[in-house]
C-alpha cells in the first residue's frame, strides 16, 4: 500500500480564495510534488490527514479543504473516498469552546487525578447533556468529516475506524483517535484521549495503524498512550508539533508529521509531508512488516518539495516482526465494531467493500449539497424520524445512510442526489 501523510494544513478563512494567500504556491508544489511521486512510485492507496484540517474550525475552511484534497487526491491518483481524517485543536470552534458552561467540564476533566480521568470522562461522554457540550465545537470538523464516514460523536463513536486488504491477504486497520474534544483556547499539555482508545486491539490477522493529532506529550495519559500503541499499534501517525519526526522501536514505527502549513513566523518553518509504502514481507516462514517512508520537506531558492536524507538514502525504511499467520485463517479474526454505516438489510454493522464503496460515493456528493436539498431528499424518502430533530445536522444525515441502507433505499437516494445536483447544475 502507498498512503500519504498529511498533518496541519490549516485552512485559513480569510487567506484562503484570496490573492493575498500566502500559501497559494506553496499549495501548487506539493500538488506537483505528488504528482511527481504518483509517477515515480505509483498511486496512492489511502491519504490520512492527522488533524488540523482548518484553522479556526469554521465552515469555509472545511468547504475549501474538500477542494484541494479533491486536487491533491486526482494528483496522486488515490480515490478521494479513501481519505481518512480526525481532528486537531485547530479543527475546534472556539467561540463555542471556550463558552462558560463547557470551560467548566473542560476544568473539571483536567482536574482530575490520572487514577480517576478514565472514569470521569466515561461518564461525560455517556451522559447525552454533557456529551453534547464537549463535541459541539466540532460540529463543523464533523460536517466536513462525515463525508468520508469520519465523524465522531458520543457516546459509541468516539474512535473511528477502516480496513484495507495488505498484500498477503492480512488486514490494515486505522484507527482514528479523538484527542480534541477538551480542546479550546486554554490548551497546554492538558489534554486528554478518552477510554475507548485503550480498547484498540491486536490480533494476527490484523497490523495496526493509530492515527492522532496530539503527539503524547500534549496528553494527560501521556505514558499510558505511549505504551499502549507501542504494544498494539506498528505503525503510529501525529501531528501538531510541525517537526518531522521517525521513531523506529522494534514493535512499530512512529512517525510526528511536518505541518503542511506552518505559522511563517516559526523559527523552524520546514513545510512538509510524508509518504509510506507498507507491505508484509515473508523470509524463512516468518511475517515482517516493510515500512518505508519519503520524507518530504520544503526548499527555498529554487522553491521545491525534496526528500529528507537518512545518509545518503532518500527513504527511512523499517522492519517489524509480525505473529504468523495464513489467509485461510482469515474466519478467526474477531469481530469489532466500525463506525461505518450497515449494509442494507444485515444487522451486522461491517458492511462489504462494495457497499461502502458506494456509501462513500454519495456521502461525498450529498455533503456538496444544500441544507435544504439535503433536508428535502431525507424527508421524500422517509429517512428521518422524530429522534433525529434533537441530533446535530452531521448526525441526522449520518443516520439518513445508515436507514437508507438498512431500508434497501440506496438506488433511491442515489437517484434523488443526482436530481439534486442536476437542479443546482442548471
Amino acid at each position: 500500500m502507498l498512503i500519504v501523510h498529511l498533518s496541519d494544513i490549516h485552512f485559513k478563512k480569510g487567506d484562503v480564495t484570496t490573492v493575498h494567500d500566502p500559501n497559494f504556491h506553496l499549495r501548487n508544489e506539493i500538488l506537483r510534488d505528488l504528482a511527481a511521486l504518483r509517477a515515480r512510485l505509483g498511486r496512492a492507496d489511502l491519504v490520512v490527514v492527522s488533524g488540523d484540517v482548518a484553522f479556526a474550525g469554521q465552515p469555509e475552511e472545511f468547504e475549501f479543504a474538500t477542494d484541494w484534497l479533491k486536487q491533491a487526491c486526482d494528483a496522486c491518483s488515490a480515490d478521494f473516498r479513501n481519505v481518512f481524517v480526525v481532528p486537531g485543536n485547530h479543527d475546534v470552534d472556539r467561540n463555542i469552546a471556550d463558552e462558560d458552561l463547557i470551560q467548566l467540564i473542560h476544568r473539571d476533566i483536567k482536574g482530575t487525578s490520572e487514577s480517576g480521568l478514565d472514569n470521569k470522562i466515561r461518564r461525560y461522554l455517556t451522559k447525552p447533556e454533557a456529551a453534547a457540550l464537549l463535541y459541539r465545537s466540532l460540529n463543523a470538523y464533523n460536517v466536513f468529516a462525515q463525508q468520508f464516514f469520519c465523524d465522531m460523536l458520543p457516546s459509541e463513536r468516539t474512535r473511528i475506524d477502516r480496513s484495507f486488504e495488505l498484500n498477503d491477504g492480512s488486514t490494515l486497520k486505522l484507527w482514528g483517535v479523538n484527542s480534541a474534544f477538551v480542546s479550546s483556547s486554554a490548551d497546554r499539555d492538558d489534554l486528554c484521549v478518552d477510554p475507548a482508545t485503550f480498547q484498540i486491539t491486536r490480533h494476527a490477522a490484523i497490523v495496526n495503524m493509530v492515527v492522532t493529532h496530539h503527539h503524547p506529550s500534549w496528553l494527560r495519559q501521556r505514558q499510558r498512550v505511549e505504551d499502549h500503541y507501542g504494544d498494539v499499534a506498528q505503525i503510529q501517525l501525529f501531528g501538531h508539533i510541525h517537526t518531522n519526526r521517525i521513531l523506529r522501536d522494534e514493535k512499530f514505527i512512529r512517525f510526528t508529521a511536518s505541518a503542511l502549513h506552518p505559522d511563517r513566523t516559526e523559527s523552524n518553518w520546514e513545510p512538509g509531508y510524508n509518504v509510506l509504502q507498507v507491505e508484509v514481507e515473508r523470509e524463512g516462514g516468518e511475517r515482517r512488516l516493510h515500512v518505508k517512508a519519503h520524507v518530504r520537506v520544503w526548499q527555498e531558492s529554487p522553491t521545491q518539495f525534496r526528500a529528507k536524507m537518512n545518509g545518503e538514502e532518500t527513504f527511512f525504511e523499517h522492519w517489524i516482526k509480525l505473529e504468523p499467520w495464513e489467509a485461510s485463517h482469515v474466519a478467526d479474526a474477531p469481530h469489532t465494531t466500525t463506525s461505518e454505516p450497515p449494509e442494507a438489510g444485515r444487522s451486522d454493522p461491517s458492511p462489504n467493500v462494495e457497499t461502502m464503496s458506494v456509501l462513500r460515493e454519495l456521502g461525498i456528493r450529498f455533503y456538496r449539497l444544500t441544507f435544504s436539498q439535503k433536508s428535502e431528499i431525507a424527508g421524500r424518502l422517509g429517512l428521518l424520524e422524530d429522534q433525529d430533530m434533537s441530533a446535530p445536522d452531521f448526525e441526522r444525515f449520518r443516520r439518513v445512510f445508515v436507514r437508507a441502507g438498512e431500508r434497501k433505499k440506496l438506488a433511491d437516494l442515489k437517484r434523488a442526489i443526482e436530481e439534486a445536483e442536476g437542479q443546482t447544475k442548471r
